[in-house]
């Protein structure tokens, strides 16, 4: 592990996109890096959509009716931890795939988060804000949860892919989990709130998500010392992502986890989480 990272990171601006595209095109670029070697750095606006984690029982943890009702896209992804929620324009997320090969990428599980999350942290700096990393893979600001991050790792090189909450929508969550609909109060949505932020609360006002795009870019630069070179998916990877979009629209690769399995201990669960401190509160 002598290596060190080039001094330029190839980077993908992807837009807004649709989940079911953005998951097999995370898995396509992790899939040929795990070949090649190759550093990647990565960012995205998710479209209204729920990302489950790859061991995550989804009809424990959904109320599929309102899921429906409501018009979130649902999937499942290649890495662990819990779901990750988007409402409509809330929140910039992030990749990095990075060669475990590289001293500049720690083996160890969470020093690797810690390292990666740093993004998350100097794009906190642009803005006047102290982030905190917390393990095992979330960033705090002023105590309170604006940042998570799942892992996947091959043989060469680990994928990370997170977010960074913009304007997130605590009502819209609580009505996609498997909550019973009286604990979604004002009283409800007031006790997540002390738990979760985004940008847009700690600085009272509506941050330009484009303006957060900068700030991750200027997370990537500063995390691992590089400059950033604005790139494309290669024709390689774009046919991968295409092969792999099927999958990620697949019932059958959605449910996987829902019957006859339990789910793995250890990780991060949003759906939990909420309604333990819920259950607590009422």
């Amino acid at each position: 592990m002598n290596n060190k990272m080039d001094d330029e990171l190839r980077f993908i601006d992807f837009g807004i996109t649709d989940v079911y595209r953005i998951m097999a095109e995370n898995e396509a670029l992790f899939r040929i890096a795990d070949r090649s070697g190759e550093n990647i750095g990565f960012i995205w606006i998710p479209e209204k959509s729920i990302n489950m984690g790859y061991s995550q029982l989804i009809e424990r943890e959904l109320n599929l009716e309102r899921c429906k009702k409501l018009n979130y896209q649902i999937t499942r992804r290649i890495s662990g931890g819990g779901m990750a929620f988007a409402s409509e324009k809330s929140q910039v997320q992030y990749g990095f795939i990075g060669n475990l090969e590289d001293s500049d990428i720690p083996v160890d599980m969470i020093e690797s988060y810690r390292r990666i999350c740093n993004i998350i942290i100097y794009a906190l700096e642009r803005y006047g804000l102290k982030g905190e990393f917390k393990p095992i893979n979330d960033v705090l600001c002023n105590g309170k949860k604006i940042s998570g991050s799942a892992q996947t790792r091959g043989n060469r090189v680990l994928l990370q892919h997170g977010t960074i909450l913009v304007n997130f929508n605590i009502k819209e969550m609580l009505l996609c989990c498997n909550i019973p609909l009286e604990k979604i109060s004002d009283k409800g949505i007031k006790s997540v709130e002390e738990r979760i932020t985004d940008l847009n609360r700690e600085l009272k006002r509506n941050v330009p998500l484009d303006d957060v795009k900068d700030a991750m870019r200027y997370g990537f630069e500063k995390t691992f010392n590089v400059s950033l070179r604005e790139g494309k998916m290669t024709d390689e990877e774009r046919k991968l992502a295409d092969k792999l979009l099927p999958k990620y629209r697949d019932e059958n690769w959605i449910f996987r986890y829902t019957k006859g399995r339990t789910r793995s201990a250890g990780l991060y669960k949003l759906g939990d989480e909420v309604r333990e401190f819920m259950d607590s509160r009422s």
